[in-house]
């Protein structure tokens, strides 16, 4: 470096006024080496090599500002990706309080209901490792967000003309498609954004757990208001428009990879995955247990779960960049545990209420920390991410179908199952190494 400076002073008091008049010339010779190779041979040696070193310092001096930058336009994403995340949910979380309602109105047995859960919270995740290894292989990822998340408004609106538990399932479906072409390049671009993971994707639940509570709060207004389910659907389809629009101001952070590869420690979590994934009942059995109080006091419930959930996301995400994600994976499963216990014991308001703050903190903890995991274990972030999804996705409609059988014979056995599942779950995150 210091060899450069030195050349580099002497050369331009010597060569200025030949820089200035020939600065196009030297700026073409840069990006052209065969015609660099073509002024050497020609005796052009001097000329050339002072306008490479004059080039060159000149490049390396500007090396600062150009990281300085991408913190800023990484940064920005993370921002930008959270008021997405934020108003997509806000209009999620009006109809997910009484979506197994509306499905009971629809004559939807627990079985049914379980499947519904289970296409909520698994099937998404089966197109994801496709939609994650695309933007890897094409290096492009905003376009595959922003059409993944239209998707899904589009299915929201839809889904509030529905008319029989099968065609409000076909809906639900194309909603978690939507959910499943985004999620993956989405967190990839989190990945990306140079903010230590645990950080970035607690910030990114943070928001959209904000979103949720604002749309949860609204849901229990409508219904309080009288609102029909299928009009307080249609409501939040309108407002999931919205989500789109932050998209347009997301800068592009993938560059196109030939082979996408998994390492060994991604493919050992993603089969570990797999049986964790059986502990993860949908929310729909919180909702459906709490109904025993009325539906206003379950969706109040669940109102509580989305605040604990918003406020704990960020905090959980700092504390497991110092302990190590395992062990704050093995804690958020012990809280599952915990909720899972409450919820099968209890008939109380308070009883059902903690068990709602403590799937909050279950939530808080696992669903941004497990992501971060495997964002941690990968190399090709769409295609790693997007494969730790696609177990975890089938694990979790299998998981939600038995849940819903075991329903069909007695609600409070699936928080049996729940809490044995989760419990063995936490066992293993504190004993494994990955």
């Amino acid at each position: 470096m210091h060899t450069r400076i030195y050349y580099t002073f002497w050369i331009t008091i010597y060569s200025l006024n030949n820089v200035i008049q020939k600065g196009k010339a030297v700026a073409r010779s840069v990006e052209s080496p065969s015609l660099l190779r073509g002024r050497m041979a020609g005796g052009q040696n001097s000329v050339f090599w002072q306008n490479y070193i004059i080039l060159s310092f000149q490049h390396s001096a500007f090396m600062g500002d150009s990281s300085s930058q991408q913190k800023k336009v990484a940064g920005r994403n993370v921002f930008l990706l959270g008021v997405v995340s934020f108003l997509n949910d806000m209009s999620s979380e009006i109809i997910l309080p009484i979506l197994p309602f509306f499905l009971r109105g629809f004559g939807a047995g627990y079985t049914g209901i379980g499947i519904v859960g289970g296409l909520i919270d698994g099937f998404g995740n089966l197109v994801k490792v496709f939609s994650g290894y695309i933007s890897d292989r094409i290096g492009n990822r905003k376009h595959m967000v922003f059409s993944g998340y239209l998707i899904s408004q589009i299915s929201k609106l839809a889904l509030s003309f529905s008319g029989s538990t099968a065609v409000a399932g076909l809906f639900v479906t194309l909603d978690r498609v939507g959910k499943g072409i985004r999620t993956s390049p989405r967190d990839a671009l989190l990945a990306e954004s140079g903010m230590k993971s645990g950080k970035a994707f607690g910030f990114h639940r943070m928001m959209d757990t904000l979103g949720a509570v604002l749309g949860t709060s609204f849901s229990l207004l409508l219904v309080y208001m009288g609102f029909q389910y299928k009009n307080a659907i249609f409501m939040a389809a309108a407002i999931g428009f919205f989500a789109v629009i932050p998209l347009i101001f997301v800068t592009e952070t993938a560059h196109p990879v030939k082979k996408p590869k998994i390492t060994f420690r991604l493919k050992k979590f993603t089969l570990f995955s797999f049986f964790v994934g059986l502990a993860n009942i949908s929310y729909m059995f919180f909702m459906l247990r709490a109904e025993i109080l009325g539906v206003q006091t379950a969706i109040g419930f669940y109102l509580v779960f989305n605040i604990t959930y918003a406020l704990l996301s960020y905090p959980f995400g700092i504390i497991a960049e110092k302990i190590g994600k395992p062990r704050s994976l093995a804690a958020g499963y012990i809280f599952m545990t915990l909720a899972s216990l409450l919820m099968f014991y209890g008939e109380t308001f308070h009883i059902l209420l903690s068990g709602f703050v403590m799937y909050g903190l279950f939530m808080s903890v696992v669903e941004a920390q497990q992501r971060a995991f495997a964002s941690d274990l990968s190399t090709s972030y769409g295609f790693g991410i997007g494969t730790y999804h696609f177990v975890f996705g089938i694990s979790t409609i299998i998981g939600n179908v038995v849940a819903g059988v075991i329903a069909d014979i007695s609600l409070t056995l699936v928080f049996a199952y729940s809490a044995l599942m989760s419990f063995i779950a936490a066992i293993c995150y504190t004993l494994l190494r990955f």
